[in-house]
């Protein structure tokens, strides 16, 4: 799905039809897409599609991680259920709290899934890409995309 506010349309729908959507969480949103949450002990600047979809769709949500083998001999995928609920869902309703502060909470259990996957295997993770970095603007939608 491209990367706006057709694709997110698009998994949307794939997802309340029972499909599958995977997302690379810890990619830097842009600016107005994200909120921040601590991330190996430092605030990163972190996206909410993922929570939003599963929250939107009532969706479960996983986490998959691959692993390269030795020797080039391909990779295995490994797929588990995240030790939390995702705030702002029936299995953890977000009762009396606003919705930046579920957003918030939502990226930092997500966060807190990628460091466990991170930690579980450090030599698998793209320890290069700048997970800190600030948010990038967001590009103008036009008035009409929205209908």
């Amino acid at each position: 799905a491209p990367a706006n506010l057709t694709g997110v349309r698009q998994m949307i729908r794939s997802l309340r039809k029972g499909g599958t959507v995977g997302l690379l969480p810890d990619q830097v949103p842009p600016q107005g897409m994200g909120v921040w949450a601590p991330f190996f002990g430092r605030e990163a600047y972190t996206m909410t599609l993922a929570s939003r979809l599963v929250q939107q769709t009532g969706a479960a949500w996983l986490l998959f991680a691959a692993e390269r083998l030795p020797g080039g001999r391909g990779y295995v995928i490994r797929v588990s259920v995240p030790a939390e609920p995702m705030p702002g869902t029936p299995a953890d309703p977000a009762v009396g709290q606003d919705a930046e502060e579920v957003a918030r909470r939502a990226a930092a259990v997500v966060n807190r899934a990628m460091e466990g996957l991170i930690l579980a295997r450090p030599d698998q993770y793209l320890w290069g890409y700048h997970r800190y970095k600030q948010p990038r603007p967001q590009a103008e939608v036009p008035a009409d995309a929205a209908d």
